[in-house]
């Protein structure tokens, strides 16, 4: 027990350290960053629900989640005119393409899943990216950092709050662990969290940064509901075991997966 808490503490604190640090490090930096997180999380994506397929199937959808991660990600530097955002267009074809070679009685749930993972790993991850460059070509930490901050928050509180005082199931059925005295916690620890940003990021106003922190615990809850809900219909525990102690990296960012769109659209809605 002591070894696991040991080793769960040293990869927690290299895992904040390297995302803390690339994220307000630089620009570049910080897209390095969230494009490793989109290969890896789509790679472990695949692997579960793509088990029996050939690695080359794995391997087109990896690639192609990470070629629209990235044509975005310049998009967002250069400023480019919306017309570059049909360029998805070509990438998704080629996967349709590819079909009519595979052979395998099941192309259609092998194109699916393809699909569906690039709609809930990278499409969140580029709304995440867009929130560095929300007002200017030039790339500003404050927003994707306070998310970060708030995401842990969030987490931190609700497993805090529910050892404490937990005693009703929030979602037994899917997580039986969680709480609503656990998300209550959560919600007063974000809030008061999300107000202190305003101090230390103003790149929003305190009551914005409020209401972000309450996006974020909400959104973040129902992400952690549905990769639950993934694993238990795949009947494994984790997603993988890349981080020492806390299982995959999946495991890891799920609640930003739907965290981040509500996030975003909430901040485009105001801007």
């Amino acid at each position: 027990m002591k070894s696991n808490f040991i080793q769960r503490t040293i990869t927690s604190a290299i895992f904040a350290g390297v995302l803390i640090g690339a994220t307000l490090a630089h620009t570049y930096s910080f897209l390095v960053l969230v494009f490793a997180i989109n290969m890896l999380c789509l790679n472990e994506f695949y692997e579960l629900v793509l088990p029996d397929k050939s690695k080359l199937e794995k391997y087109l959808g990896i690639g192609a989640g990470s070629i629209i991660y990235l044509m975005f990600a310049f998009i967002f530097t250069a400023n480019l005119s919306l017309a570059w955002y049909y360029h998805i267009i070509p990438i998704l074809l080629l996967l349709f393409v590819v079909k009519l070679f595979e052979n395998s009685n099941k192309e259609f749930s092998t194109l699916a899943y393809q699909l569906l993972g690039m709609c809930y790993i990278t499409l969140p991850l580029v709304m995440y990216t867009k929130l560095g460059f929300l007002n200017a070509l030039i790339y500003s930490p404050g927003i994707p950092m306070g998310f970060f901050l708030l995401l842990w928050t969030a987490d931190t509180g609700a497993y805090l709050a529910g050892r404490t005082f937990g005693k009703h199931k929030l979602f037994e059925r899917v997580s039986p662990k969680k709480t609503w005295e656990g998300s209550v916690g959560a919600l007063l620890l974000v809030t008061i969290v999300g107000y202190a940003m305003s101090f230390v990021f103003d790149d929003l106003t305190a009551t914005n940064w409020m209401v972000v922190a309450v996006l974020i615990l909400v959104f973040s809850t129902f992400g952690d509901l549905f990769e639950s809900l993934l694993k238990r219909n795949l009947q494994i525990k984790d997603s993988g075991s890349l981080l020492p102690g806390h299982g995959g990296v999946l495991d890891r960012f799920d609640g930003l997966f739907l965290a981040a769109p509500a996030v975003f659209f909430y901040l485009m809605l105001i801007n």
